[in-house]
């Protein structure tokens, strides 16, 4: 095995799935620490004396990285205006960063909560967040960020409140031996991609596994098919009252999916199945495909979960729906917590930090973390080979496509995973699973 992978072995596990982590919270996730300095740590004219940032504790990932840049690459930013560092456990985070907004003692970066920060959020409103796609364009340093990675922020939030220190898409992964044996090409069309099951399936190969006790698995079917046939706005139409899950071609993604729990490519259990025996039946080679995160990864390199080694998988896009509005190239993606900026202690210092991390965060993270971000790998670092491919094809990514629950209440998050398992097992029709999503959307308010 080359010295590389050896390496990524070790780094891929802890480093990725922190992230994965963090994308499965991502809707509950909020600030953290702090000063209790009411300035905010602000010099006579207003501007940041300090480059403090408040994180979570349970995810160290962003702020290792970060120091580790400003005893290297960042060096000069640092002397200039010292990072400091503090955290808050995760589940304290909303309630805190709102009271220190509420005294202004926020500090220069913070992890925010979601609801505050988007269009319409309290703490969007208000003014305190820095406008980072006005502000990465004056420093000329937007080209440092996946194209689809600011779109994913902005999808999310309605404007790109974050900066993508993360960056997760999603898609399917395949046995590559399994393909070959039975003369599968990467499927680029649903109809492709039907076609590919029901030859395994007459092969006696399981085309599919999903998790039903994490409805997120099969939800994400979903959501990726209608923005494929309706566009990446189709969750949106859903919530501006221009369309409904059950007007014709929104039941008709709930329907594809049905039809391939009744034809059986998912396998028996499937209501009962659990994440952990996705990845066994996966990675024993029993299952052909899996629909799941980039940081996945984490699992694929890790010799105990994945014995048949990471060179025997790949990873493609969700499928184009022929005629349809969407692209291939628009991924579901995420970009983990929000982290934000202070737009009242903004100045030149904390400018210069913001040019610094951008073009050395990405390769920084990849060397030495193992884990993938939305900033660009300006400098070379040595990868397995299918971390390259995943990366490329972040790289190529034109849109993204927000997930099923996301624009949606906590009861719509409900109806739709706790009954994603029986929509696939035929324990409830399309017509009634869609009766159902509107239901939880009118009782959300």
């Amino acid at each position: 095995m080359p010295r590389t992978t050896r390496l990524m072995r070790r780094r891929l596990a802890p480093a990725v799935a922190g992230a994965a982590a963090l994308a499965l919270i991502v809707t509950a996730c909020g600030p953290a620490g702090g000063s209790d300095d009411p300035t905010g740590g602000d010099d006579a004219e207003g501007g940041a004396t300090e480059f403090s940032f408040l994180t979570i504790t349970e995810n160290p990932q962003i702020g290792t990285e970060l120091t580790r840049l400003a005893e290297g690459a960042c060096a000069d930013q640092n002397e200039a205006l010292p990072l400091t560092i503090e955290t808050v456990a995760q589940a304290e985070v909303n309630n805190r960063v709102p009271l220190l907004a509420s005294q202004d003692a926020l500090p220069v970066m913070f992890i925010s909560p979601t609801t505050e920060s988007k269009v319409g959020g309290d703490m969007y409103e208000s003014g305190a967040l820095l406008d980072l796609e006005s502000t990465f364009n004056d420093l000329g340093i937007m080209d440092n960020v996946l194209p689809a990675a600011a779109e994913t922020v902005k999808t999310i939030y309605g404007s790109m409140v974050s900066i993508p220190f993360q960056y997760n898409v999603e898609g399917f992964w395949y046995n590559k031996e399994i393909f070959a044996e039975h003369g599968i090409e990467v499927p680029a069309t649903w109809d492709d991609f039907k076609q590919a099951a029901a030859t395994l399936d007459s092969a006696g190969v399981q085309p599919l596994s999903a998790a039903g006790t994490q409805g997120w698995m099969i939800t994400r079917y979903l959501s990726t098919y209608l923005a494929r046939s309706q566009g990446p706005d189709a969750l949106q139409q859903v919530v501006d009252g221009n369309a409904s899950f059950s007007d014709p071609e929104y039941l008709e993604a709930i329907e594809e999916v049905a039809s391939l729990g009744e034809a059986g490519y998912f396998g028996a259990g499937v209501t009962s199945r659990d994440i952990d025996t996705v990845n066994a039946q996966f990675y024993a080679g029993n299952v052909a495909m899996v629909y799941n995160l980039s940081s996945t990864l984490s699992t694929m390199y890790d010799e105990g979960q994945n014995p048949l080694g990471p060179e025997a998988f790949g990873f493609f896009p969700f499928p184009e729906v022929e005629g349809g509005a969407g692209s291939i190239a628009d991924y579901p993606a995420n970009t983990g917590t929000v982290t934000a900026l202070n737009a009242s202690l903004y100045n030149d210092k904390v400018g210069d930090w913001l040019v610094c991390i951008s073009e050395n965060y990405g390769s920084s993270l990849m060397e030495n973390q193992g884990a993938i971000s939305g900033f660009v790998q300006n400098t070379e670092v040595d990868t397995p080979e299918l971390v390259s491919e995943v990366v490329a094809q972040m790289e190529g990514a034109t849109g993204a496509v927000i997930w099923f629950e996301a624009p949606f209440g906590a009861r719509f998050g409900d109806a739709a995973g706790n009954n994603a398992g029986p929509l696939l097992d035929g324990g409830i029709s399309p017509q009634d699973y869609a009766a159902e999503l509107e239901a939880a959307i009118a009782a959300d308010g």
